[in-house]
Parts: structure tokens; sequence; C-alpha cells
């Protein structure tokens, strides 16, 4: 077999696995953490899930979407740094696709009930997702009873308002000292450089790009109600959260806009990435850096529950949402396959809905 054989045979894989989760990962950065866990953490998949811990320990400490810095790193475990490459490109480009597609009709089908109705069926499947993820991910409490106060400390840390990447950096660090004691015009290159910035100082999840997207409001790119509306097609879009920013670059400037919006944020993830793949592993073995990612991995999850608590305190609002969710749960923990429970709690949501409206 040829070299190119090899390199094709390795590659595609990797770029066929993001661009299909690119256009089917619905729900946000805690939702494509489980559905990453899902499909390619575990015993003869792409990492084990120690591996995969130390991973979404390390995206927390780096600036840039969390769930699309993993998918990266996914990437280099499997096809090294072309992997890095393509498992990025597969997974933000189409996404940012169907966000510019639908933010470019948002305002005639965005009211709908029969169009709220299924992504409310779709925020249902995914509280279960992340609960069943979660669960999977945790150890055994009398195996690894540790894990779970670290697990804990990142949960109350968060509860408290601490902003991700110190919960991990500050949980990472106490497991170390344990160890040694023992512009206002809309022009797009305007836009892209705005979100370069953003993409360049952005810590921990997708959902804290909400208060720095502000700012476009008082430069006057855009108004409330389109930021409003941006998130939202950012949340309900599958792919990464941050694809928000190709909703708001074509609101504010058209396709020129939405394109180097994209580019903006998304660029520094890339080059942030690169560098945590290498180091990740140089580190493998190190007994300080095993006791920090163990310490960070920890906080990690601890985090997952806080999103957990988050998404199901805004969407479990009665009991008909939490019985669907509950049933969701039961599918997953009995492998009912992800994306299609997303498809069908979606058609149900759009299904119950039209019925209610009726």
């Amino acid at each position: 077999m040829t070299r190119d054989h090899i390199l094709y045979a390795v590659l595609w894989p990797v770029l066929k696995t993001f661009v299909w989760l690119g256009l089917t990962a619905f729900g946000g950065p805690a939702a494509h953490f489980a559905i990453f866990q899902r499909f390619l953490v575990g015993e003869g998949k792409w990492v084990s899930k120690a591996q995969y811990l130390r991973m979404l320990a390390a995206v927390n400490l780096i600036p840039g979407p969390n769930s699309t810095e993993t998918a990266m790193l996914l990437g280099y475990a499997r096809a090294g740094h072309w992997g890095l490459l393509l498992a990025g490109l597969g997974f933000i480009v189409p996404a940012a696709g169907v966000t510019l597609a639908l933010v470019m009709l948002y305002r005639g089908a965005a009211a709908l009930p029969l169009v709220q109705g299924a992504f409310l069926g779709l925020k249902l499947a995914v509280v279960a997702l992340i609960a069943q993820a979660l669960w999977d991910l945790l150890p055994h409490p009398k195996k690894q009873p540790q894990t779970w106060v670290l697990a804990l400390a990142g949960l109350a840390m968060a509860g408290l308002g601490v902003v991700e990447w110190a919960v991990v950096l500050l949980v990472g660090l106490l497991m170390v000292l344990g160890r040694s004691a023992r512009v206002l015009s809309i022009e797009p290159l305007s836009l892209f450089w705005f979100f370069l910035l953003v993409g360049s100082t952005l810590f921990g999840s997708g959902y804290a790009l909400i208060g720095l997207m502000q700012e476009m409001v008082s430069r006057g790119w855009l108004g409330s109600s389109d930021l409003l509306n941006a998130l939202a097609l950012g949340q309900i879009t599958p792919g990464p959260l941050l694809t928000t920013a190709t909703a708001a670059g074509y609101l504010a400037a058209g396709i020129p806009g939405a394109v180097l919006s994209t580019v903006g944020i998304f660029l520094p993830s890339f080059i942030f990435t690169f560098l945590v793949a290498g180091l990740l592993h140089r580190w493998q073995g190190h007994p300080i850096a095993e006791a920090f990612f163990q310490g960070a991995s920890g906080a990690a999850l601890g985090l997952i529950a806080w999103a957990l608590w988050l998404l199901g305190r805004e969407t479990l609002v009665g009991w008909g949402e939490l019985v669907a969710t509950l049933l969701a749960l039961g599918l997953l923990l009995r492998q009912f396959p992800p994306i299609p429970l997303l498809g069908l709690f979606g058609l149900g949501g759009a299904l119950w809905s039209a019925w209610v409206v009726s």
C-alpha cells in the first residue's frame, strides 16, 4: 500500500466523522462532549476515557470554543497534525454553512410553533444525553472516590460563579500541591478583527460568548433583537456554539461578514490546539503533569455537571418535560444511538407543538 493510500485510510475517517458530527451534533458544548464520548471514547475507539478527560481538562485552560478544540485533539490522537486540522474544519465548516442558511431564513420561521416545538424536543434529549455521558465518564465511587471529590469541588466552584478555566486550573494546582505535600462602521474586516480578538481571549465554553457579543450592540453593528436572534441560532444549529459568529456576521455585513467572522473566531483555536496537542503528548507520564491533569480532569467533570444543571433548570419546566427527558435517558442507557434520538425527539416536539396549537 502506498503512502498516499495510507494517509487516505487514516485521514478520511477523521474528516468524515467530524463533518457528520458538525451536521448532527446539536446542543452546545456539554452535549458535544457527550456525543464525542459516546462515539469516539473507550476500549477499541480513538482514545481511552483517561485520555479524553485530559483533553477536557486541557481545553478549559486555553482560549476558544471547548468542544471544537476537543474535536481537534481527538483528530490529533487519531491522525496527528493533519487529523487535528481536518477534525476542526470538518466540525466547523458544515455547522457554519447550516447556520448561515438558517439565519437567512430565520425571520419567517423562528417564531413558528412547529419550529419551537422541535427545538424543545431536541433540548430535552440533550439534557438526557449529557446526564448519560457524565454518568459514564465518572468512575465507580468505591474505586476512585478522589475523582468524585474533585468533580464535586469543580461543581461547587462553578456554582459559586468561578469562571471555567479558573475552576480547572485551581483544582489541578490543588492536586499538584497535595502531591508535593505529599470599530463603528460595519466593515467585514472590522468584524474579522473583532472575532479574532474574541476567539483569542474566550475561555471556557461558548456560552461565555454571550457577554462579549454585547459589544456588537454598543458599537452599533447589531440591534439588540438581531443579537438575540444570532445567539438563538447558534444554540439551535448543530456543531460548535460559536457559529453564532456566523449569524452575527451575516446580520451585520452580509455573506462577507459571515465568512470573515467565522474565520476570525475559530482561527485562534487551531493555533492553541496545535500547541496543546504537542504538550499533552510530551507530558504524558510525567508525575507532576499527571497529578495536575488528575485534578483538572475531575474539575472538568464538575463543569459538565454544572452545565447539566443549568440546562435542566432552563428546560425542565414541567412534568411533561421531565418525563420526556427520563424516557430519553432510559433509551440512552439501553444503548439507543444518540443522533437518531435527537431526531426522534425533535420530530416529537414539533408534532406535539402542532397538536397543542390546533
